[in-house]
């Protein structure tokens, strides 16, 4: 693959982890406060309509950055490098199943309205958020990992052409 191309990739790869930290860190900093006080009448506007955007919108990036974090290994194979390919590979995979295997069935329940009363509401909204906590430090790392790979690889266009 011709230099500007992995560049691309790896940009791509940055680009996904970057809004996947900062949806992250808006969740725990901005709404989790005003989520505490939600109700069956508020949870469609403040909880159902930003998790399905959410969603949706994940689930063209985060496809896209495990084949980047493919594409990041097999580039590096061979290197020392390799190693920030593959945490990269493995953050983005842990992400993906706390978020699709842990969160989206909570999502559910809440949007379908499978609770008995607020209390229940609030007690599943804690659990979403003790979820969310994971992915809050799991989005963070590999942020980190991605920045740090980019650090020690040193000149960008040179690395890659």
């Amino acid at each position: 693959m011709t230099g500007w191309l992995l560049l691309i990739n790896v940009l791509y790869f940055l680009f996904g982890a970057t809004l996947y930290m900062g949806t992250m860190w808006v969740l725990r900093f901005f709404f989790y406060p005003t989520w505490r006080g939600l109700t069956p009448e508020t949870e469609p506007v403040h909880f159902g309509i930003p998790t399905l955007a959410a969603t949706k919108f994940f689930t063209v990036v985060v496809p896209l950055m495990m084949l980047s974090g493919v594409v990041l290994v097999v580039s590096e194979w061979g290197t020392d490098l390799v190693w920030f390919a593959w945490l990269c590979v493995a953050g983005i995979i842990y992400l993906t199943y706390i978020g699709q295997g842990l969160i989206i069935p909570i999502n559910k329940k809440i949007r379908a309205g499978d609770y008995a009363d607020v209390e229940g509401l609030r007690a599943m909204l804690r659990r979403w958020m003790w979820l969310n906590e994971l992915r809050f430090y799991g989005s963070t790392v590999l942020w980190l990992v991605v920045v740090s790979y980019l650090v020690v690889k040193g000149s960008l266009w040179a690395a890659f052409s």
